[in-house]
């Protein structure tokens, strides 16, 4: 991950030697009848990992989240629903909403350790509808980060790309709001000239190291 600023933010490329690997976990609720957009899951995404880190942390979960950040800041996006959905909103973390959309962040951990109703939930799959995605949006002075994601990766991939964009804004800046949109790989190279903050992806999946998945920008 990096930005075109020389101002300090997460940049860790790998992991510390010996350790097992962490990731933060972030589930979507996607009823089979009703299911959210793709926009509206990304935007819940990014604010509901942004809220957890600028929340109060107790001194376990503080450690927890300098644990993760210390390595390859992975997030993995699962999907539940019904009883499902129900269970691991038991589980410690922080819910944020936007439009049709609801998603849970959770604190990092082991991925050896991914609590059971969280572990048990299906790595994305099933296609979102998204009838009329943004394809470019300008930031305004004083208005939402955002937060454009190349429109030919899976859900959950753009989702963890778009979070993963507001988290490294919210580095820099306050983020209380984030506009998502979707830009095919021509357009993308350019709108990602001029944002804050660009996104590599470590090419662990989908894409090939390297790839820039997602942009943050702001006015």
């Amino acid at each position: 991950m990096s930005t075109n600023h020389d101002t300090p933010v997460i940049t860790a490329h790998q992991d510390p030697p010996g350790q097992p690997v962490w990731a933060m976990q972030l589930v979507a609720l996607v009823p089979k009848a009703d299911p959210p957009t793709r926009t509206d899951v990304c935007t819940a995404a990014a604010l509901a990992t942004v809220r957890l880190l600028s929340a109060d942390l107790t001194p376990e979960q503080g450690a927890a989240v300098e644990q993760w950040l210390a390595g390859r800041i992975r997030k993995h996006v699962r999907r539940a629903r019904g009883a499902a959905w129900e269970k691991v909103t038991d589980v410690p973390g922080v819910t944020a909403s936007s439009g049709t959309a609801t998603v849970r962040a959770f604190y990092p951990c082991p991925v050896d350790q991914i609590p059971d109703p969280i572990g048990r939930l299906q790595l994305t799959g099933t296609d979102l509808p998204d009838p009329a995605p943004a394809g470019h949006l300008d930031p305004v002075p004083g208005g939402p980060v955002v937060v454009h994601v190349r429109d030919d990766l899976p859900w959950g991939k753009a989702a963890a790309a778009a979070a993963h964009a507001a988290q490294l804004a919210a580095a820099q800046r306050p983020v209380d709001q984030v506009q998502v949109a979707f830009a095919d790989p021509g357009t993308f190279e350019l709108v990602r000239a001029t944002a804050q903050v660009t996104i590599a992806d470590a090419g662990f999946t989908v894409v090939a190291p390297g790839t820039v998945t997602a942009c943050a920008h702001w006015a």
